[in-house]
């Protein structure tokens, strides 16, 4: 029997080997919810470092996409501007030769002869 002191000067206190038994029992029971405890918490930081990691990348991919997309769009707006800028070029060409066609066509109407060479236009 293990004897255990109170105080200086009181009387000896017994522990049956029952007692013992029980006592390190608790300690162990304590002892294994301390250490589920602890794993618990570290499967709980590793799984908030892969959610950290997972929505780092996530937002990675996002920006990535995003700036694929942004070039995509851009390209596309540079690809509409030229072809609007062609269209206002052509439609300039269109209008210079439809004034050139009124002239000749006006030219033609005052004129009896098309052939200037032999001298018939008056």
């Amino acid at each position: 029997m293990t004897q255990l002191y109170r105080s200086p000067g009181e009387e000896a206190m017994t522990m049956t080997t029952t007692q013992q038994y029980t006592a390190m029992a608790a300690v162990l029971v304590v002892l294994a919810g301390a250490g589920r405890v602890w794993w618990q918490m570290h499967r709980l930081r590793r799984l908030l470092r892969s959610e950290r990691a997972a929505a780092l990348l996530t937002d990675a991919t996002h920006h990535r996409d995003m700036e694929a997309f942004r070039a995509r769009v851009a390209r596309a707006v540079a690809e509409q501007r030229a072809a609007e800028e062609f269209t206002a070029r052509f439609l300039d060409d269109l209008a210079v030769m439809a004034a050139a066609d009124e002239v000749v066509a006006a030219e033609l109407a005052r004129t009896t002869h098309h052939n200037p060479q032999e001298g018939d236009t008056p």
